[in-house]
């Protein structure tokens, strides 16, 4: 991607987003400084979620903040949520309801480690430009089940087997929408995906997780494939990826300090 490219991509996503939000916490200065400069020309604000390093599970638990027994159940493997990812979810959660309440119709949520996909080349007007006006949910950055397979599809029967047998949390819903599915040239509608580090969504999507994260429950990257596959939420992904994250470039990079 050209540095003009560059430019123009950041001004289209200026344009399309009511608010553009990166969450962080308030002691990752070093991490403030670097996307500052990495996403220059892109008309972002700061939210500045909750460091897990000032939070007490107990405390969030007397407070009805967070529900260790809901996330139990909620869990596919019957565990509870890290104190890391408590943090994050909460982080994501205030930015809902920051959304709500400033009535902004669409926006842009970024995690603290993002960058510009440049190895790719994309128009960003394109891409949305296909996405139906119902949308609710669109991921710029992903990881998981973007592609189905022969075997894959078989998995999804053992899947559906093991959900009938009781041994899986997992909807028949769910199952069935696990992986994503064409839609348009530079869309498909989304499965089950990693990632809450870059996507865009509605003011009506927002209400939604706001109730499903009353208390928390779901980590921030696992509530919104479960709403999406459970068709409460119709979701797509972007092809190529608009954002990616640097610690995938560099494997030394510590990656988003929300959870960290």
């Amino acid at each position: 991607m050209t540095e003009n490219n560059h430019e123009k991509t950041l001004q289209e996503i200026n344009t399309f987003f009511n608010h553009i939000y990166i969450l962080t916490i308030e002691r990752a200065t070093e991490r403030h400084a670097a996307i500052t400069k990495e996403l220059a020309g892109l008309n972002f604000s700061c939210f500045y979620g909750f460091d897990k390093q000032q939070l007490s599970i107990k405390e969030l638990e007397s407070n009805n903040i967070y529900d260790a027994t809901k996330a139990i159940q909620n869990n596919r493997y019957n565990k509870p949520m890290k104190l890391g990812e408590i943090a994050c979810s909460m982080g994501h959660k205030a930015i809902y309801e920051d959304i709500v309440k400033n009535n902004y119709t669409k926006a842009l949520i970024l995690e603290d480690d993002v960058i510009l996909n440049t190895s790719e080349p994309f128009h960003f007007s394109t891409i949305v430009q296909q996405l139906p006006s119902d949308w609710d949910i669109v991921y710029f950055d992903y990881h998981k089940n973007e592609t189905s397979s022969f075997i894959k599809e078989l998995k999804k029967i053992i899947y559906h087997i093991q959900k009938s047998l009781g041994l899986l949390k997992w909807s028949h819903t769910l199952i069935n929408n696990l992986y994503a599915k064409p839609f348009s040239k530079n869309l498909k509608i989304s499965g089950y995906h990693d990632f809450a580090s870059a996507y865009g969504i509605t003011n009506a999507a927002a209400k939604k997780i706001i109730t499903l994260q009353t208390p928390i429950s779901y980590p921030a990257d696992h509530v919104l494939p479960i709403a999406i596959t459970n068709n409460m939420l119709k979701g797509y992904i972007t092809i190529p990826k608009v954002f990616t994250q640097l610690s995938q470039f560099n494997k030394e990079t510590i990656g988003s300090y929300v959870e960290s």
